[in-house]
């Protein structure tokens, strides 16, 4: 294996990896689309009249249109997959935090991944709780993803979770990079 060949791996890795940690933040994401989109269809719902009269004399004068009822059961389908959303997010949780589990309790580093990947914090809310500046909170997040990359543990669950390069490229009939393959991030999954 080359120099070259063994630092694009390594690099590949660190990329999974934040994919991995990132699959919380995704479905925290997809939760609160489905949450507007469904306080959009109530709004919307509340205008919605079920019969609809004509005044013009001998015509049907009570058409049923698309009314209260299909659109309470659509509301019921979104409830439906905002709950299993949330069964998503509870799964999702669990697997960072058993990444995160392999870094030390007291870490800098694993608070810094811990504000980025399990509160959903954006650099600029993590460096304030880290009462740090963007510089070292990054130094200390790329020290805990090489770290954590360290551990075969972790590797192997990247390993399962992600197929090889190969895999995909066979699969999509893919030939592009891998950056471009995975571009889905965690939304598509390769069963």
């Amino acid at each position: 294996m080359t120099p070259d060949s063994m630092a694009n791996e390594v690099e590949e890795q660190k990329l999974l990896l934040k994919q991995y940690l990132g699959q919380y933040y995704y479905a925290k994401m997809k939760k609160k689309q489905l949450e507007a989109r469904l306080r959009t269809f109530r709004e919307n719902m509340l205008g919605t009249k079920g019969m609809q009269y004509s005044p013009v004399p001998r015509s049907q004068t009570n058409s049923v249109g698309d009314g209260p009822a299909t659109q309470v059961i659509r509301a019921m389908e979104i409830e439906d997959r905002i709950e299993s959303q949330k069964a998503e997010m509870a799964k999702t949780m669990l697997n960072v935090m058993k990444i995160m589990d392999f870094l030390p309790t007291d870490s800098t580093e694993r608070s810094i991944l811990e504000y980025r990947h399990i509160d959903c914090l954006s650099w600029k809310q993590v460096c304030k709780e880290a009462n740090m500046t963007r510089t070292p909170c990054n130094k200390y997040y790329n020290a805990g993803i090489d770290k954590l990359l360290t551990y075969k543990k972790v590797q192997s669950i990247l390993q399962e979770f992600y197929p090889p390069y190969s895999e995909v490229k066979q699969f999509q009939g893919f030939e592009g990079s891998w950056e471009e393959a995975n571009s889905c991030k965690i939304d598509c999954t390769f069963l």
